[in-house]
C-alpha cells in the first residue's frame, strides 16, 4: 500500500513528482515533443486556474451560508428571553453550522494540498522550459511573506481565519444558551 502523501513531507511530494512523471527521456530538440510537453504545461496551469476559481466560488458560497446563519441567529431570540423548546431549535441549528465551518475547514485544507501538488508539478515542467515564471512568482511571495516556509499557500492559511471566526462565534453563542439553560 502507497504512503499517504502528507504535505508536512514536502520534499516526498517533490521527489514522487520527478521520479514518477516523466515516462520517457524527452529530447527538446525534437519540435514535437517539446510541443507535447508545453501543451501539457499549459494543460496544468488551466487545472490549477480552474482550482482558483473554484475555491474562490466555494469560499464564496460557505461566506454566504454562515452569514444567513449567523443573521437568523441574531433575530431568532435575544439570549436573555431564550425559553426550553426554542433553545433546543437554536442549539441544533448552532451545531449544524459549527458542522458546516469544520467542513469548511476541511475543504480549505483539501485545496491547499490540491494546490500544493498543482505549483509543485508546474515547477517540475518549468525546470525543462527556458523560464520558470511561476516559480519565480512563488519564491518572490515567500520572499515577502514572513518566514516565507510555505510559498504556495499562504493566502490558503489566511483563509482559515474566516471559518475559525464563525466556527469560535457559534460555539461561544452555543456555550452561553446552554449556560442560561443550566
Amino acid at each position: 500500500m502507497a504512503k499517504k502523501l502528507d504535505l508536512d513531507n514536502m520534499s516526498l511530494i517533490k521527489n514522487k513528482i520527478e521520479s514518477r512523471l516523466l515516462n520517457m527521456q524527452i529530447d527538446m530538440k525534437i519540435p514535437t515533443e517539446k510541443q507535447v510537453l508545453f501543451d501539457q504545461y499549459k494543460m496544468l496551469v488551466e487545472s490549477a486556474q480552474k482550482t482558483e476559481e473554484r475555491r474562490k466560488d466555494v469560499n464564496n458560497i460557505f461566506i454566504t451560508i454562515n452569514w444567513i446563519f449567523f443573521a437568523a441567529f441574531s433575530q431568532m431570540v435575544h439570549l436573555n428571553e431564550v425559553k426550553a423548546g426554542s433553545a433546543l431549535m437554536l442549539g441544533f441549528l448552532l451545531i449544524v453550522a459549527i458542522l458546516i465551518s469544520v467542513h469548511w475547514l476541511v475543504l480549505i485544507d483539501s485545496f491547499k494540498r490540491f494546490n500544493f501538488i498543482n505549483y509543485s508539478l508546474i515547477q517540475f515542467f518549468e525546470n525543462l522550459m527556458p523560464t520558470k515564471v511561476f516559480s519565480l512568482r512563488t519564491d518572490l511571495l515567500a520572499e515577502l511573506e514572513e518566514g516565507g516556509a510555505n510559498k504556495g499557500n499562504v493566502i490558503l492559511e489566511k483563509e482559515t481565519l474566516i471559518p475559525k471566526l464563525f466556527l469560535a462565534l457559534y460555539t461561544i453563542y452555543l456555550g452561553t444558551i446552554v449556560y442560561i439553560l443550566i
